[in-house]
């Protein structure tokens, strides 16, 4: 299913998920898949798109973050998971942290080596058993999860999730839930209000219809939070360390040609070795209170 576009699968057509409007417009096209955006709260959201089985498949098929990347760019992440984790920190002591699409457990170990308690949970069964031979605690499946039952957390972080989610207000009034008084929501996330996303347009790197169902910028997500009983207390734009092979290889969303020749010419032991801090400002982070 990896080439999977609207003329190789039936795809459903749904209303706005922040609203509930049925009123959208066309705003780009990637892969066969429209993305649009609504005439009435603003939000860019693929429309139609792949029903939730075909997407499940596609984790279960390592074609939707693929573990083998997340174990590659452990060493980096876990430079640049400390940070986030430092920036919670700023609202929250160490404490109980949900980690929601954990992937390796990358953000889980950056997190206990702080003093926090860890749970991860994946849909994506490679990443999972990974997760469980750290010796993390971790859960396989879907969010919401009834293995999530009861439990609470200090903390609930999304690192790159939120995005995938068929339902983000149902996702964040269960995320509500989970958390303890004055709880604490950690969500990062692309921003296709920044520069980045307006100007590279539909070779935009983080235009993935097949996986990025929901394309937030800080307004949407403002809403977001509001509605599902957040009180928003930090918005930034936030990067991450990447070594310079695989910061070549993103190039190749905005150009194959010129990433090939760069890759040539720098030599792997070269790439592997060279971390740069890569921030086009076109992620966010945010930090939100349960209210």
């Amino acid at each position: 299913m990896a080439g999977v576009t609207e003329a190789a699968a039936e795809l459903e057509r749904v209303a706005c998920p922040l609203c509930g409007a049925r009123d959208d417009e066309p705003a780009l096209r990637k892969d066969g898949f429209a993305i649009v955006r609504c005439r009435g709260c603003g939000l860019v959201y693929v429309n139609p798109r792949l029903p939730v089985g075909d997407l499940e498949q596609l984790y279960s098929d390592q074609v939707i973050s693929p573990a083998a990347y997340y174990v590659r760019t452990e060493q980096q992440d876990e430079r640049s998971f400390s940070a986030r984790v430092a920036l919670i920190e700023r609202w929250r002591k160490p404490g109980r942290l949900l980690d929601l699409g954990c992937g390796p457990g990358t953000f889980s170990v950056a997190a206990r080596a702080r003093g926090w308690t860890t749970v991860g949970l994946d849909i994506n069964a490679t990443s999972v058993a990974h997760c469980r031979a750290r010796g993390l605690d971790v859960i396989g499946g879907a969010f919401p999860h009834p293995a999530l039952a009861g439990q609470t957390f200090d903390v609930v972080a999304m690192n790159d999730f939120l995005e995938h989610l068929p339902d983000p207000i149902a996702a964040m009034r269960t995320v509500h839930g989970l958390l303890a008084p004055g709880g604490v929501v950690f969500i990062s996330t692309p921003d296709i209000g920044a520069v980045m996303a307006r100007v590279t347009g539909s070779r935009w790197l983080h235009l993935k219809p097949n996986e990025h169902l929901l394309y937030f910028d800080r307004r949407t997500i403002r809403r977001l939070l509001d509605d599902t009983g957040f009180r928003v207390e930090h918005v930034q734009s936030m990067g991450r360390l990447r070594n310079l092979g695989v910061a070549l290889e993103k190039v190749a969303a905005y150009g194959e040609v010129p990433s090939r020749i760069a890759r040539t010419l720098v030599p792997r032991w070269l790439s592997d070795r060279v971390n740069l801090p890569i921030n086009p400002g076109d992620e966010m982070a945010v930090i939100a209170v349960a209210s």
